[in-house]
């Protein structure tokens, strides 16, 4: 067992969709995501025969101490053979976690944004990542171009919240 691990705070992660994603098998492809940060990790669900899955599903991980990037990663679901990798992505959650220590106690109603994470030559922005404060939750929208892959982009909003101390 490793020594007790620090969590500074919990990560919802809607995994919204998939764009253009690669095919795999033949004409098409079973995309589903992997979500990984730190030790920790889990999945969407499988969606049948499509490039575009709409998975809007909502998972949650623990963000450990020191904060690690959340990891994702696209496969396709095959039923013989090991599942193929569709392309993968890494996000940088250093600036949710600092925002939402920030407006832990904040009392505003309105929608604010907070912050932003560039689109660089340096990362898989599709374009530049708003951080906003909407009825006291700390959301960010994420949309990336997959590595490592022929193509595809995956769209996702990222919730932060964070531990008292």
């Amino acid at each position: 067992m490793m020594g007790m691990v620090e969590f500074v705070g919990l990560i919802k992660v809607n995994v919204i969709r998939g764009i253009n994603l690669a095919i795999r098998d033949v004409v098409t492809s079973d995309p589903y995501v992997i979500l990984t940060l730190g030790h920790q990790s889990t999945k969407t669900k499988v969606i049948k025969s499509s490039l575009n899955p709409v998975w809007n599903e909502k998972l949650m991980l623990s963000i450990p101490e020191p904060i690690p990037p959340l990891k994702l990663q696209v496969y396709d679901k095959d039923t013989f053979k090991t599942d193929d990798r569709m392309g993968e992505a890494e996000i940088d959650i250093h600036p949710l976690v600092s925002a939402a220590k920030a407006y832990e106690n904040s009392a505003t109603t309105d929608c604010v944004q907070i912050g932003e994470w560039l689109a660089s030559e340096g990362n898989a922005l599709v374009k530049d990542s708003v951080i906003f404060l909407v009825e006291g939750k700390v959301k960010q929208e994420v949309a990336l171009k997959l590595q490592n892959v022929e193509r595809g982009m995956l769209e996702i909003e990222l919730e932060c919240v964070a531990l008292s101390q």
